[in-house]
């Protein structure tokens, strides 16, 4: 009857570069939050449409709209875990219940 967390969808990723994308199927009105943990050196968020690059450091956690901000992950050197927590209307509509608002 009622959700355990705010968020529908988590995608955990293990030592991966992740190219510049947006996350289409995510909703636009919701932010996701992304955290990083390991054990890595010179690990950099980019952000190319706010013309930003993040330090990404282990425990970082960066939050924004996923299908509004193109982002991606450079290559580390180490081991690095991350999360991203965000939403899809997919699972709302799947489970009946309405979408949220902006955020």
């Amino acid at each position: 009857q009622y959700w355990e967390m705010v968020f529908n969808i988590l995608t955990i990723i293990c030592n991966r570069e992740t190219p510049n994308h947006q996350d289409h199927s995510s909703i636009p009105k919701c932010f996701d939050i992304l955290t990083s943990m390991g054990n890595y050196l010179n690990a950099r968020m980019s952000m190319p449409s706010l013309q930003l690059e993040l330090r990404y450091n282990p425990g970082c956690m960066i939050v924004f709209s996923g299908r509004i901000v193109r982002h991606g992950v450079h290559a580390v050197e180490g081991d690095r875990i991350g999360w991203a927590w965000y939403m899809r209307d997919a699972v709302h509509i799947y489970a009946g219940i309405l979408s949220c608002g902006w955020a």
